[in-house]
């Protein structure tokens, strides 16, 4: 894929590691970028990067990987609400799933049974709710409302996609967390 022809830039949510390099292409090329509205002021450099709420074992990735410095501002074009149609993959939609940050999102491509969750679920080691969220219990009930959407696929922001059993897989991690 040649970068000029992208169109659209979709940011799942506002940490440096997902929007560090957006500015650059959107710039050169003129792709939009698209955000959840209540994550739009981050990307922009308008707001901090919320503060993490951090569970024990986070503590040491967190120092090692966080720390870095903010990401460049970056324009958002289109400020994205749940259920909205970001116009691409034959009908997808935006499922505002806060938690890991206030907009966090996760995009949904029904005809095609895709579930791309950012960092809503991450995938490195078991499938579990990604790291450094702002509010634990609405990251697990994000958790439990993309894994009842039973996909065929789902793609993270961290670790490999599922293609297999992935519907299983989600609702036996989702069983496995409180609700």
């Amino acid at each position: 894929m040649r970068p000029e022809r992208l169109e659209r830039i979709v940011l799942t949510h506002c940490h440096r590691d997902h929007v560090g390099a957006a500015a650059e292409p959107a710039t050169r090329w003129g792709e939009r970028v698209l955000a959840h509205r209540l994550d739009a002021p981050v990307v922009r450099g308008e707001r901090p990067v919320p503060e993490p709420v951090l569970l024990d074992r986070e503590i040491p990735l967190y120092e090692q990987g966080l720390t870095a410095p903010e990401a460049p501002p970056t324009p958002v074009d289109v400020a994205l609400e749940d259920g909205d149609a970001p116009g691409f993959g034959d009908g997808a939609y935006v499922i505002h799933a806060p938690g890991h940050t206030p907009g966090s999102i996760a995009v949904r491509l029904p005809r095609h049974e895709v579930l791309f969750t950012g960092d809503c679920v991450a995938a490195v080691g078991p499938v579990m709710p990604g790291v450094f969220d702002v509010d634990r219990a609405q990251a697990v009930a994000a958790f439990h409302r993309l894994a009842a959407l039973e996909p065929s696929v789902a793609c993270f922001g961290h670790g490999g996609p599922l293609t297999r059993d992935t519907a299983r897989t989600l609702a036996q991690a989702a069983e496995a967390m409180p609700a």
